[in-house]
């Protein structure tokens, strides 16, 4: 299996080159274009080989605020093409999995995986709830590469031991299970808070790494003023 992320950083698109018995296991509608070797299927919840399907995991996918069903492409000879397209203007993430330890993937950025990956919706804690990342997160590891959406450039933090590092939580995309993270105030006092438009951050402490994209994703309410003033 090859595969390349072609048309970044705005418009990127996942090409996925597959030989015969390959499975890639992405996101409903992501799908652009896929040759005819290539059969379609629908699976409850999501993961590789080793897991995370099922009516349990589907409904552990929703709330990790991922979808119930995934789609899952198999290549029925060699030499198919899958190309797959984000549901945003904006880079994908490649993480590889190694075995030792894991990612978090932050709310609605999953798009695809392939090999031996293992994807659990883990609990975030209280904190999850007031950084609005939800409570739940996803945890991928195993063998294999999981495929992030993201809006706008990825940035990427490598944080040593015990280095502390702030980021707006509308910001993040994923970070090391060796990272630890908790909500923060942005500043000391109320007055700056109000005026300086920064309420609660995440504090996140390594070692391990961080990616965070370069832009905010618009809310649906903000699209929907917007196309609504322009019919």
């Amino acid at each position: 299996m090859e595969f390349s992320i072609k048309h970044r950083p705005v418009f990127s698109v996942l090409e996925i080159l597959l030989l015969a018995d390959e499975v890639v296991v992405a996101q409903p509608n992501s799908m652009l274009s896929m040759t005819a070797g290539i059969k379609l299927r629908a699976r409850v919840g999501r993961g590789g080989t080793r897991g995370g399907g099922g009516l349990l995991g589907g409904m552990k996918s929703m709330l990790g605020g991922e979808n119930f069903f995934t789609a899952e492409f198999y290549a029925r000879r060699d030499d198919q093409i899958l190309t797959l397209a984000p549901d945003s203007y904006g880079d994908i993430l490649t993480i590889p999995l190694a075995g030792a330890g894991g990612f978090f993937l932050t709310r609605g950025a999953y798009l695809a995986n392939v090999g031996e990956c293992e994807l659990r919706v883990k609990y975030g804690g209280v904190k999850g709830i007031m950084a609005k990342t939800g409570l739940f997160l996803l945890h991928a590891s195993g063998q294999g590469t999981v495929f992030c959406q993201t809006y706008g450039a990825i940035v990427e933090h490598e944080l040593g031991e015990q280095e502390n590092f702030y980021v707006d939580n509308k910001f993040v995309v994923a970070f090391s299970d060796s990272v630890q993270y908790q909500l923060v105030k942005a500043t000391e006092s109320l007055k700056d808070s109000l005026f300086s438009g920064e309420g609660l951050i995440n504090k996140f402490t390594g070692p391990g790494k961080l990616y965070y994209q370069s832009r905010a994703k618009p809310s649906e309410s903000w699209l929907a003023r917007v196309i609504g003033a322009s019919v």
